[in-house]
């Protein structure tokens, strides 16, 4: 005999467990709360609503298939209140975590009002007609009830979120479409097997399969709907607290203040906050996704704020740096450049140490005037990013960069493996520390502190971009040379000093040294960024729980350009990796290699 509990025992915990495991790596604290207080929500709306249906006879259990009751109510259906939140829920965060908040805003207020109103109207009328014709013993009584119970939560929800849901409609869709047809399924089969009974006196006797009533197909469809529209609710929320850190200052914690703000970014309306914001950062990620496509597939394993504040950081890092690079009259190379530093000097200029940072955000006095008349606007729309995070970041490493910047520019050459090192450390080392105060400030723990080892993550932080630059060197040999004239080779290599830099930096014809010899070097590269990273990894365990597979990840995603360059026959122009090998390499790192570091 199968009973109610057997159902959860075979066909629902399982597929949890299942789920569990493989969003592991992505379930913060922000996404344990979201679930947590969408099921304490589900559990207290649904239970009074269950009880009136059972008392009015619409369902019925025979006793010897469950364990008790509760009210009118098995304990078993209680358990399934919550199942079916976490089940859903766990997997619309596997369908809908991949974009960026920000860029599922509507920021037109007359297609606004009308996907937030016209639905809502619908909702209304939906509310009254499923009231009239929930009459007790009625074939309209399953279906009415079903009516008045959702569509009232669902109309406040789409108050806030309608626009947002719609902006993702597709994995929304599929994150309600896919346990809706698995728990049809499940009903179906229990069904079949006596567990519970629908009342055909008030049901309207429609079946969309064998044994399954159009109600409790309806009933399955709404109500995963309802919890991944709560879902959105939430992300939509976060979104907003996150994209307008000024406007909303409150870093996640559980806590009546952090509800509190949550619910007004649920109910601000994104047509009422500056466009030129999300605009910045619309900037921002088309830059990295031309700049790094190895960046742009790892920053989608970090959660959503993090990734955000990443991507501003890189886009920062890598439009400064062609700022340099790309800018053929020195004379406007250097007049970027002391504007670049000029701004540094601005965002910085109240900094007690080089590593003083700030917890609350604020606004900064910047002369943006002066900078539109030297920018182009996506220059512009990096710099205005950068200082709308720069309240919690410190200023010595955007020192260090434009030590790196001051490099280039001078030309200086590459004397020895030191030499080597300091360049790395200048121009990723620094972004390396910074990446790490980004996750400490956008991780989900309001307390964590990286206190005793502080110095010693600081320190691998540094080491860990000295790996991933020597890399990147290894690889850019020709390019660089090619497109810049350019050498990072040290010169302690080289055979013939003088004769393989005037190759490599005037000729630019980096191909006449021979494959034989550009491998040599790049392999002796790849060792050093070899010790660099061995070095600095273990540093991963002391960063917040839910940053380490993704930084591991990331990290092997972009030193798997190793094996590309090391597998060729010849030295590769720009080695890179398909997209499927970084999906594998990264897959790997964030369920299996990350277990010592995140355990």
């Amino acid at each position: 005999m199968v009973t109610y509990i057997d159902i959860h025992l075979f066909y629902t915990i399982p597929v949890i467990v299942v789920l569990s495991l493989i969003t592991r790596p992505f379930l913060n604290r922000s996404e344990v709360f979201k679930i947590v207080f969408i099921s304490i929500i589900a559990f207290v709306y649904t239970t009074p609503w269950d009880n009136y249906i059972i008392y009015n006879k619409g369902w019925s259990y025979p006793p010897e298939k469950i364990l008790g009751v509760i009210g009118y109510v098995p304990i078993e259906e209680f358990m399934f209140f919550i199942i079916q939140t976490v089940l859903t829920s766990l997997w619309a965060l596997l369908c809908v975590r991949w974009s960026t908040p920000c860029l599922n805003f509507n920021y037109d207020k007359r297609s606004y009002q009308l996907i937030r109103w016209i639905p809502m109207a619908f909702l209304a009328l939906a509310t009254v007609v499923g009231y009239i014709i929930a009459i007790p013993g009625q074939p309209t009584f399953y279906l009415g009830c079903i009516l008045w119970w959702v569509s009232p939560v669902i109309m406040f929800m789409w108050y806030g979120a309608g626009n947002f849901f719609v902006k993702k409609i597709i994995p929304c869709s599929f994150a309600i479409l896919v346990p809706t047809l698995y728990l049809c399924w499940v009903d179906q089969f229990a069904l079949k097997e006596n567990i519970w009974h629908i009342n055909e006196k008030t049901m309207l006797n429609i079946f969309v399969a064998e044994d399954l009533p159009f109600e409790e197909a309806l009933f399955f469809f709404i109500s995963n709907g309802i919890i991944v529209l709560a879902g959105t609710c939430f992300d939509k929320s976060r979104g907003i607290i996150e994209t307008y850190t000024l406007e909303f200052p409150q870093r996640f914690s559980v806590s009546w203040t952090f509800i509190r703000q949550l619910f007004w970014a649920f109910v601000t309306s994104e047509y009422n906050m500056p466009q030129i914001v999300t605009g910045d950062i619309k900037e921002s990620i088309e830059i990295i996704t031309v700049a790094s496509k190895s960046f742009t597939t790892a920053s989608f394993l970090f959660q959503a704020g993090i990734r955000l504040d990443l991507i501003i950081l890189y886009s920062f890092c890598r439009v400064t740096d062609d700022m340099i690079d790309n800018e053929l009259d020195i004379e406007k190379k250097k007049r970027k450049f002391e504007l670049t530093k000029n701004f540094i000097n601005e965002l910085f200029y109240d900094r007690k140490s080089d590593y003083d940072v700030g917890t609350k955000p604020k606004k900064l006095n910047i002369d943006w005037k002066k900078y539109e008349s030297e920018l182009t606007d996506v220059e512009m729309s990096s710099f205005r990013s950068l200082s709308r995070i720069a309240f919690y970041l410190p200023r010595k490493p955007f020192e260090e960069l434009l030590a790196g910047y001051e490099w280039d520019i001078e030309g200086r050459l590459v004397r020895n493996e030191d030499d080597l090192l300091l360049y790395s450390t200048y121009v990723a080392g620094s972004v390396g520390a910074l990446c790490v105060y980004v996750m400490m400030y956008r991780c989900d723990n309001n307390n964590f502190k990286l206190v005793e080892n502080y110095d010693y993550v600081i320190e691998k932080a540094y080491q860990m971009g000295q790996a991933l630059q020597l890399v990147n060197i290894a690889r850019d040999i020709v390019t660089d040379s090619e497109t810049l004239g350019r050498c990072y080779i040290p010169t302690e290599y080289m055979d013939d000093k003088d004769e393989e830099i005037r190759i490599l930096c005037q000729e630019k014809k980096p191909r006449s040294l021979g494959d034989k010899k550009l491998k040599k070097y790049s392999t002796r590269i790849i060792h050093l960024a070899n010790k660099q990273q061995l070095e600095s990894v273990d540093a991963i365990k002391c960063l917040p729980r839910e940053t380490g597979g993704s930084v591991l990840a990331t990290t092997d995603i972009y030193r798997g350009l190793v094996s590309a360059i090391q597998s060729s026959p010849t030295y590769p122009t720009r080695a890179s990796l398909s997209k499927w090998n970084k999906i594998v390499i990264g897959i790997y790192s964030l369920y299996i290699k990350s277990i010592q570091y995140v355990v």
